[in-house]
């Protein structure tokens, strides 16, 4: 009684100081956001959607008619259709909503990863003030990213009662489709056909909607988004990821268009193999869910604002009670949060520096995936002994995903 009393008081303490420094990290975010205007906003494509043009057009045509907040238009048709409210307002408005729609996200994501996870009170306060005080949140906040919005329709995937609903959310966050591969392929080999149905309707329904509007050739429309991710300068360099580290590493030796389709290539390669790997466990959603956010980091390009997802690493990493597991896991999170994001700034206009800095960030997720799969599969390919039992890897969770 006495102990936990003791370990209330250090946790009371501990949390001033956080909750501080999350408040702090949380209004910087929010002032770089309406100071840098959250360039990467998709509003003007979806104004231009909801006024009958084709916006994917725009950036394959180079840009000729030179519209107002308009930036690269590399998502899905259904996410356009999502934002058309945001296109009615003026921009000045609907980046002030955004912003506060992905704080209100951040907070709904915790809370969701808190019932996946069965954390406790301490345990979500705790993940909520370390996302807050991270680089990549307040990244996210900046330039206006889609990071919460895919977090939370990934998470709702995996925390849905029902197949319509999961495969609903799933299908949802195909709108921003690097996500994806891991997850997809996983689902198929373990034979989730009507799960992978309903979440191939969404993106569909998105298609046929733009379509009525835009009226560009169906097919044609159909690609648009790809052709315009293919891009050379579509997408900026990932942050630690394999796709990138080829296409870095071979640019300089072949055509930057045979770098590009050879990374494509292998990140699709690996996610299959991935996929494959998992799909001989029977694993918790919990479990899967935590392989799968760091799987898709790693084999498909990404930027710093998409390691929010690490979060539910973070979650599965404050389950465990094991120091020798818990502390890897959470190190790793803090310093894909904390220490290289700030080399990642100093080293973006050198290409020697960088392709150094990436080579590192790589190899240290893939150490940190590498980790965490081996650890999972060691602990659900074994009965576990009596009280030696970690909460999100018992027998009592090791369920196949249904």
């Amino acid at each position: 009684m006495r102990e936990a009393w003791k370990l209330d008081r250090i946790r009371r303490a501990a949390f001033i100081p956080l909750t501080i420094a999350a408040l702090i990290s949380l209004v910087v975010g929010i002032r770089h956001a309406i100071e840098y205007q959250c360039h990467d906003l998709q509003w003007m494509g979806a104004r231009l959607v909801g006024q009958c043009i084709d916006p994917w057009q725009e950036e394959l045509a180079h840009f000729p008619h030179h519209f107002p907040h308009f930036v690269t238009p590399n998502y899905l048709h259904l996410f356009y259709l999502i934002l058309l409210p945001f296109g009615l307002l003026s921009f000045e408005f609907a980046e002030i909503l955004w912003t506060v729609t992905s704080v209100g996200l951040s907070v709904v994501c915790i809370l969701m990863l808190r019932r996946l996870f069965n954390l406790d009170r301490f345990q979500t306060m705790l993940a909520l003030c370390l996302l807050w005080m991270s680089s990549p949140f307040r990244v996210v906040l900046e330039v206006g990213q889609t990071s919460f919005f895919e977090l939370f329709f990934f998470t709702g995937a995996y925390l849905a009662t029902s197949t319509v609903l999961g495969g609903l959310s799933f299908g949802v966050s195909f709108a921003k489709y690097s996500y994806s591969p891991v997850a997809a392929m996983l689902f198929l080999l373990r034979g989730r056909l009507r799960f992978l149905l309903y979440a191939a309707a969404v993106p569909i329904v998105g298609l046929f909607g733009v379509w009525l509007l835009v009226r560009t050739p169906l097919l044609k429309l159909a690609i648009e988004p790809f052709a315009v991710s293919a891009g050379p300068t579509a997408v900026s360099p990932g942050f630690a990821d394999l796709m990138t580290l080829a296409e870095q590493t071979l640019k300089s030796h072949i055509a930057f268009i045979h770098a590009r389709q050879f990374a494509y290539a292998l990140g699709l390669f690996g996610s299959a193999a991935y996929a494959l790997l998992l799909s001989r466990f029977r694993l918790s959603r919990a479990a899967e869910f935590t392989l799968i956010s760091i799987a898709s980091l790693f084999f498909v390009k990404h930027l710093v604002y998409d390691y929010i997802f690490l979060a539910v690493l973070l979650c599965f990493a404050l389950t465990q009670k094991s120091m020798k597991i818990k502390g890897p896991l959470v190190g790793g999170v803090l310093v894909f949060w904390f220490i290289l994001p700030i080399f990642e700034k100093r080293s973006q206009y050198d290409l020697n520096v960088h392709l150094g800095r990436l080579i590192i960030d790589c190899g240290l997720l893939a150490l940190l995936l590498a980790f965490t799969t081996g650890y999972i599969i060691r602990a659900t390919a074994q009965p576990p002994k009596a009280n030696e039992i970690e909460p999100e890897v018992s027998a009592r969770a090791l369920e196949a995903t249904s």
